[in-house]
Parts: structure tokens; C-alpha cells; sequence
């Protein structure tokens, strides 16, 4: 199981790092500062995966550029990475990326709850410029949640499910045992509604394979 732990502030650094998770993410949109110098020091602390994340106002989070700025704002950063989430109204820079040696998590959040064959839809555009998708999802209702496990078993791995919100959040676990290639969590400081403490992921996901 690959667990990403979802930082917002770089004094959080020294737990998140403490959990060692498959894979550290800064929420660059959500960091007052965040400059080269920083992740320098970050380097020196910590040696696993680092994921660089600047989500955009109307996938949920607090960046409100354009394409323009979303590069300018990420290509300071870009050396001390090793990957990078890019929406799909950024994704003309993937390439770009791409040519620095990075990996790409291609994502999708939103607060509606596609079916089967908009997810399908979905799921190409991000495959067509990421190694990795991300679809993030708002279920309404129970036969929702059974969509969205169906889904993410049949679908090509790798591939990334989650959703959002904290109504359907026992959906996170499951999701991660049928077949998403990693759950983000949290160190203490939740950048995400219904995120799991990492400890609790991993206690849960125990308990729920205990028998096999």
C-alpha cells in the first residue's frame, strides 16, 4: 500500500517525514512561502519521494492563476521533485515537465459524481498526459459508492481514486484495497476534508486484510 502524506505547511515537515510515507506532497497553493531555499532544506531532511501540488481554486484549492502563472509559479520548485500534479487546465506543460525527468499525477476533482462512462472519459484525457491519474470524486449516495469501487477495480492501473468531503470518507480505505495505487493522508494537520491520520489508514487497512 503507497501512502502520501499531504503537508500545508513546511513546519510539518519533521512528522510527516517521522510516518515514513511512500511519498511527502506540498500543498504549494496552501503555503504562505514556499521557495527553492526550502525545498533545499527539505532535501537534506528528507530522501524518499517528494510530490509538488498546486491546486487550482475550482478543483478545491486556493490557487487562482492561469496557465502562465501555474508555471512561473512551479519552475523554481521543479528541480527538487520527483513529481508533479497537473490538472487538466494545466496540462499543456506537461511536457515540459515531463523533460525534466519528473513524473506526472495527472488529476481531476470535482464535486459531482460522474458515471461509469464519464469517468472512462475522464481517465484517457489523464492518461494522455500522465503516467499516473487521479480522478477525486463527491459520491451522493450509497449506489454512487458502488460505482466508484466497480470502477476502480476494472479500471488500467496505475490509477489514483479518492473522493472528497468528509460524508463518504470510510470510501478511502476501500478504494486503496480494490486497486488505487495510493491514499493521501495526513500527519497530524489535514489539508483535506476527511483525510485519514496515516496511522489510522494504516490501522484500518490492517484490520480490513487481517484475514487474508
Amino acid at each position: 500500500m503507497k501512502y502520501i502524506i499531504s503537508i500545508n505547511d513546511l513546519s510539518q515537515l519533521d512528522d510527516a517525514a517521522a510516518e515514513d510515507p511512500w511519498a511527502i506532497e506540498l500543498r504549494v497553493d496552501l503555503m504562505e512561502t514556499c521557495t527553492p531555499a526550502d525545498l533545499q532544506a527539505i532535501r537534506s531532511k528528507w530522501k524518499g519521494l517528494l510530490l509538488l501540488t498546486i491546486r487550482s481554486v475550482d478543483e478545491g484549492g486556493r490557487f487562482a492563476g492561469d496557465a502562465v502563472d501555474w508555471k512561473r509559479r512551479i519552475k523554481p520548485l521543479l528541480p527538487y521533485a520527483d513529481m508533479v500534479d497537473i490538472e487538466r487546465r494545466f496540462s499543456h506543460h506537461a511536457d515540459w515537465v515531463r523533460s525534466q525527468q519528473k513524473t506526472i499525477i495527472a488529476s481531476y476533482h470535482t464535486e459531482e459524481m460522474p458515471g461509469s462512462d464519464q469517468l472512462s472519459l475522464c481517465e484517457r484525457e489523464l492518461r494522455s498526459y500522465g503516467e499516473i491519474p487521479k480522478i477525486v470524486v463527491s459520491p451522493k449516495k450509497n449506489e454512487d459508492a458502488v460505482t466508484l469501487l466497480g470502477y476502480t477495480i476494472a479500471a488500467e492501473k496505475p490509477i489514483c481514486i479518492s473522493i472528497m468531503g468528509s460524508g463518504y470518507a470510510w470510501l478511502r480505505p476501500l478504494l486503496l484495497i480494490m486497486g488505487s495505487v495510493c491514499a493521501y493522508c495526513h500527519a497530524g494537520n489535514a489539508t483535506a476534508s476527511g483525510q485519514y491520520h496515516i496511522r489510522e489508514m494504516r490501522e484500518v487497512i490492517r484490520l480490513l486484510l487481517k484475514s487474508q
